[in-house]
């Protein structure tokens, strides 16, 4: 316990989280104190103190108990907020982590990236087709727009107004964009396998 309440009270201190270092000191003091109450008992058990009561004992044994269930309910509550701010600090880098990636898409489209994953046109489709898509992608790209999609809907929003709580819908639209240019390319290639 003594190591842990050590190790729990350099991190604190290192992460700048007085609120948690004061509970800490508390449980510290605490702990010192359930210290104290043993020595004492252990000096009766040897018969140094023999004048003393057994209802002051007693006492004393339901003063240590309810310190050390302080002590180890301020404990626990302490590694819950822990975890709770490592559980933050792994979201935060994931949403950095996804916003990196997002930039990056967003400057391959804006350099006509759709143009080389669209290819040939395929039966039925134009050239020109195929550019306006380009041109398209190209213009939302320069305006910072990126797809969401919801409940099999579309929609469009500034990649720099997104939350964390779009990311599924981001994921989601990425994910039927990369089915449907997988589609087109099967299809333009059992195209080509179909030719003698």
């Amino acid at each position: 316990m003594a190591a842990w309440l050590a190790n729990s009270l350099r991190y604190a201190r290192e992460h700048g989280q007085p609120k948690v270092v004061r509970l800490l000191q508390a449980v510290e003091a605490e702990i010192e104190l359930e210290g104290a109450l043993r020595a004492s008992r252990s000096r009766v058990d040897d018969g140094q103190h023999g004048d003393r009561s057994a209802a002051h004992f007693q006492e004393e044994g339901i003063a240590r108990q309810r310190a050390l269930r302080r002590a180890r309910a301020l404990a626990r509550g302490i590694s819950r907020a822990r975890s709770r701010e490592e559980k933050r600090a792994q979201e935060a880098a994931a949403w950095e982590r996804f916003m990196i990636s997002e930039r990056r898409e967003l400057e391959r489209r804006e350099r006509g990236q759709l143009a080389d994953q669209l290819g040939e046109p395929l039966p039925g489709e134009s050239a020109s087709d195929l550019e306006r898509l380009v041109n398209e992608d190209r213009r939302q790209a320069r305006e910072g727009m990126v797809a969401l999609m919801s409940g099999g809907k579309v929609s469009f929003k500034p990649l720099d107004a997104l939350s964390p709580e779009d990311m599924p819908a981001r994921i989601a639209a990425n994910r039927a964009r990369t089915g449907w240019l997988k589609g087109r390319r099967d299809a333009w290639l059992g195209r080509g396998e179909a030719t003698p």
